[in-house]
């Protein structure tokens, strides 16, 4: 008797990814497969404006490395293909990569720092996948913010977490030292209200 073979899994390239219709949704690689997320909401996006804000002009101030938002693309060791919702690169992996600010193409590995804003859809089982890629992968810190807590989650590995709440100040770190920011300013009302 004969098995069926089953047909080969796509193997996504960049230039796939890039070529995927402006549709309102995320993509991303995962084991293979396209995952598509909705865009995120206006609390979500606000959030995430602060904070890259924040980090963008730290960074220049001290000239650490680069900050590059959401619509950036990390391939993970496992051939993932992940985009935090922010992420730094010190100097040092950037050079290492040969990367310069007109590289056309994915970075090779997990950014230094990911953050993740979480959203409504978002599962902890989701987050914890995205922590086990990105540390596998080269990250050294991750922060998962939880908009509904009001809380952060400071991430050393998948498993070393540490919780902290509105009255905590986010610290850089060794990748960004000197960064400090109170928690509490993410999730402060709009100033048009």
């Amino acid at each position: 008797m004969i098995e069926p073979v089953a047909p080969p899994a796509k193997v996504w390239t960049e230039a796939d990814l890039a070529a995927l219709p402006e549709d309102g949704f995320q993509h991303e690689v995962v084991n293979g497969e396209l995952v598509m997320s909705p865009k995120n909401n206006f609390y979500h996006g606000d959030i995430c404006s602060r904070l890259l804000a924040a980090l963008v002009n730290f960074n220049q101030r001290h000239r650490l490395g680069a900050v590059l938002d959401s619509s950036t693309g990390f391939w993970m060791n496992n051939r993932n293909c992940r985009a935090p919702d922010i992420s730094f690169l010190t100097k040092a992996r950037l050079r290492g990569a040969q990367f310069r600010r007109h590289t056309n193409r994915f970075f090779p590995g997990a950014p230094d720092l990911a953050v993740e804003i979480l959203s409504p859809h978002n599962t902890r089982s989701e987050i914890t996948e995205r922590l086990k890629d990105f540390f596998a992968s080269g990250a050294q810190i991750a922060w998962v913010i939880d908009p509904e807590a009001e809380t952060v989650e400071v991430c050393h590995s998948p498993s070393q977490r540490r919780l902290l709440g509105s009255g905590a100040d986010l610290d850089g770190e060794h990748l960004l030292p000197g960064f400090r920011q109170p928690i509490a300013d993410f999730f402060q009302p709009g100033d048009w209200e």
